[in-house]
C-alpha cells in the first residue's frame, strides 16, 4: 500500500477508539447487545518451471467493466437503430422469437439468439431471474433509516454520505468489481436499519461491510491489513474479524442480495448493448445506491430507472419503452406505472439538485475511461429540474 493512501481516510470517521463494532452503541432497541501459518507442502516443480507455469502465476485484477467491454467487443452482435424498432417490428424478430404476453403485447425473445453460448445458459435464464426477482424482496433494508425521522435507528443523510463517499473511494482504490461496492452498502444499510450505531463505529462498520463483500464477490482480495490500514487506526485487524462475525450473525449469514448490475445487463441485451448508454446508467445507478432518497427501494427497479433516464439524456426515443423493455426488466410499465415514474422523477431531482454531497462518486465518473459522461448527464437533470421535470415523461 502506497502512504498516499492515507488521504482518504476521512477525519469525520477516524477519530474513534479501536474498540470492536459491538462494544460500543451498537443495540436492538432496549436490549444491548456485546461481543468479546503453518508451513505449505512442497512442490515437485523446480523454481523456474513455476514461473512458466500458468497454474502458478498470479492472476492480474480485472475489472469485470473491463470484461464486459472485451466480451462485447469479440461477441459477433446484431446491431439495430431505434428507427428500425419502432417502424419495422420484423427486422427486430431477426434477432429473436416474436412473443405475445397475457396483454397481447408483443415482445422480442433476445435470448434465443445466444442459446449457442453456454456462458449465458439460456434454458435457466428465465427461472434465474425469476428466483432474483423474488429474492431481492428479502434482502433490502426494512426501511429508509435515513428519511424516516422517528425509527429509532434514525441517522442523519449526510452522515452515510461522508461514510458511503469514503466507501466510494477505498474501493476505487482497492480496484474492487462495482458488484462488490454495491454489496457492501446494501449490507451496510441492512445493519443500520435494524441496530444503532455509535458515530465512532461507522468507519468500522463501513469498512467491515466492504471486506465482507469483497470476500463473496472478488477473486483476488485485498488482504485484511489492508482494510485495516485504509481506515488509519480507526479499526484494527482484530476489529474488523470481530465485526464481521457480528454483523454476519445479525445479518443471519444472508448475503446473496441479487445485485443490480445483474438487472441492468439483462435490460441492455434490448438496445443491443449500446455503451454510451450503458455507462450513463451505470453513473445513475450508482448514485442511487449513494443517494438516500433510495435506501430500500428494489435493485430491479433501480436498474430499470437508470436504463430509462439514460436512454431519455441520449434521446433513444424511438421507442424509449416498448414491451420487449417491460419484459426485460421484469414487468415494468415506465409509461404507466405512477411509482416508476416518481422513481425516475426523484432521481433527476436528486441529480440536479443534491441533497447531499458525493464528490469521490462525482469525480469517479468524470475520468476518461467511464466515458467523461458526468457532464452530459448533470446538466440534462439540472435542465429538467428548471423546467419542474415535465418533460421527463413526455417523449
Amino acid at each position: 500500500m502506497s502512504s498516499s493512501q492515507r488521504d482518504i481516510s476521512s477525519p469525520e470517521l477516524k477519530k474513534g477508539s479501536r474498540s470492536v463494532l459491538s462494544e460500543v452503541g451498537v443495540n436492538k432497541g432496549k436490549d444491548s447487545v456485546n461481543l468479546k501459518d503453518g508451513s505449505k507442502p512442497s512442490l515437485s516443480l523446480s523454481d523456474q518451471e513455476k514461473k512458466r507455469h500458468p497454474m502458478f502465476r498470479k492472476p492480474s485484477r480485472i475489472r469485470r467493466e473491463d470484461s464486459d467491454a472485451s466480451y462485447m467487443a469479440n461477441k459477433k452482435r446484431v446491431i439495430f437503430r431505434d428507427d428500425e424498432i419502432s417502424t419495422e417490428t420484423h427486422k427486430r424478430a431477426k434477432m429473436g422469437v416474436l412473443q405475445e404476453s397475457e396483454e397481447d403485447e408483443k415482445w422480442i425473445d433476445l435470448d434465443t439468439r445466444e442459446k449457442d453460448n453456454i456462458c449465458m445458459v439460456v434454458e435457466y435464464t428465465n427461472d434465474i431471474f425469476d428466483f432474483l426477482y423474488e429474492r431481492e424482496k428479502a434482502t433490502v433494508p426494512s426501511h429508509n433509516y435515513l428519511l424516516d425521522t422517528n425509527s429509532k435507528f434514525h441517522l442523519r443523510p449526510a452522515t452515510r454520505a461522508v461514510l458511503v463517499d469514503w466507501l466510494v473511494e477505498v474501493h476505487d482504490k482497492f480496484q474492487c468489481y462495482t458488484e462488490t461496492l454495491y454489496l457492501g452498502i446494501n449490507i451496510m444499510d441492512r445493519f443500520l436499519s435494524q441496530h444503532k450505531v455509535d458515530i465512532n463505529k461507522l468507519q468500522l462498520l463501513a469498512v467491515t461491510s466492504l471486506f465482507i463483500a469483497a470476500k463473496f464477490e472478488e477473486i483476488n482480495l485485498p488482504k485484511l491489513s489492508e482494510y485495516a490500514y485504509i481506515t488509519d487506526g480507526a479499526a484494527t485487524k482484530e476489529d474488523i474479524k470481530m465485526s464481521e462475525m457480528f454483523i454476519l450473525t445479525e445479518l443471519k449469514f444472508s448475503i446473496d442480495w441479487p445485485n443490480p448490475l445483474n438487472f441492468l445487463r439483462r435490460i441492455s441485451k434490448v438496445d443491443g448493448y449500446d455503451n454510451e448508454c450503458r455507462i450513463i446508467a451505470k453513473f445513475i445507478l450508482e448514485y442511487s445506491m449513494c443517494s438516500p432518497k433510495f435506501v430500500g427501494e428494489l435493485p430491479s427497479r433501480l436498474a430499470a430507472m437508470s436504463m430509462f433516464l439514460a436512454r431519455r439524456i441520449l434521446k433513444r426515443e424511438k421507442p424509449i419503452w416498448d414491451a420487449t423493455y417491460k419484459h426485460y426488466s421484469g414487468g415494468i410499465d415506465a409509461k404507466n406505472d405512477l411509482g416508476f415514474q416518481e422513481l425516475c422523477i426523484g432521481m433527476v431531482k436528486e441529480l440536479g439538485e443534491p441533497s447531499t454531497k458525493l464528490t469521490a462518486l462525482l469525480d469517479k465518473f468524470k475520468r476518461i475511461r467511464n466515458g467523461q459522461i458526468h457532464d452530459k448527464t448533470i446538466d440534462w437533470c439540472k435542465d429538467q429540474v428548471q423546467h419542474n421535470c415535465h418533460k421527463v415523461f413526455n417523449v
